[in-house]
């Protein structure tokens, strides 16, 4: 689409960090021939731009603060607010809610369609936690909106997310991005492929038989005068040759993988 591609590292939880993941995020991509346009963008580092998105709900009425535990908020009827909703509770020991009055139900997605959804939508949630920590739903839509994000290209599992982060654009009056939502890819196992099912991380000394894989499940099959090609000539083959079209054409494959 011509358009550039932004590295973020979205590191706002300290305590689920791993020394180092950055790096080896970076050097995967290098490898492969991912090379993102602009300055790294670390979440660490917007603090301050979230804070003052959270005193703007607050400032608004969108937001109340909740004692409740995790626990006592699954157990509370959905798309209805908790008891702390009707209480003038102090911030400390407590988490920002989301009033989520203007919920978002359904949205096209270039590779899934209409996709409609389930009550969950209608919930309150969580903008910053009880030990201080902004939540990925506020930090992601800040973040989007500051870097100008137009496409957003992810798995299908963040498809309940895009609801509550829709809601956020909504309230900051902020076109909110095209979504690609992409069938995830699973193991043996049944589980997503990621790192909190220890999957395997991926061998950069094999970038080009991973790019030729990764094509094939997003339904653009490599043709075989490529085998022995090298990283920037794949990737050149697959700019000029996939379509998210070819992901609902492919889509027979990841039948019940997508839990929207």
């Amino acid at each position: 689409m011509n358009g550039k591609w932004l590295l973020r590292i979205e590191d706002i939880d300290p305590p689920r960090e791993q020394a180092g993941a950055d790096e080896l995020i970076k050097d995967a991509l290098i490898a492969h021939g991912l090379l993102w346009d602009e300055d790294v963008i670390y979440q660490h580092n917007s603090h301050e731009r979230y804070e003052q998105a959270l005193t703007w709900l607050r400032a608004n009425g969108h937001c109340y603060f909740c004692q409740c535990t995790r626990k006592q908020r699954l157990a509370n009827p959905k798309g209805q607010s908790c008891a702390c909703a009707q209480l003038a509770l102090n911030p400390q020991g407590c988490a920002t809610v989301l009033r989520n009055t203007d919920a978002v139900h359904e949205i096209d997605d270039l590779a899934l369609g209409r996709v409609s959804f389930d009550e969950q939508c209608k919930d309150d949630f969580i903008l910053r936690r009880k030990d201080g920590l902004y939540a990925y739903q506020l930090a992601v839509v800040i973040d989007d909106i500051d870097s100008g994000v137009t496409e957003v290209v992810r798995g299908a599992d963040i498809l309940p997310a895009t609801a509550y982060q829709l809601a956020l654009y909504n309230l900051f009056k902020q076109p909110a991005p095209v979504y690609v939502h992409l069938p995830l890819v699973m193991g043996d196992n049944g589980q997503k492929l990621s790192k909190q099912n220890h999957a395997p991380a991926l061998n950069n000394e094999h970038a080009t038989d991973n790019l030729c894989a990764a094509l094939e499940t997003l339904g653009l099959r490599v043709p075989s005068y490529l085998n022995n090609a090298l990283v920037p000539d794949i990737l050149d083959f697959a700019v000029h040759n996939w379509s998210v079209a070819l992901i609902a054409d492919n889509g027979h494959a990841f039948d019940n993988r997508i839990d929207a």
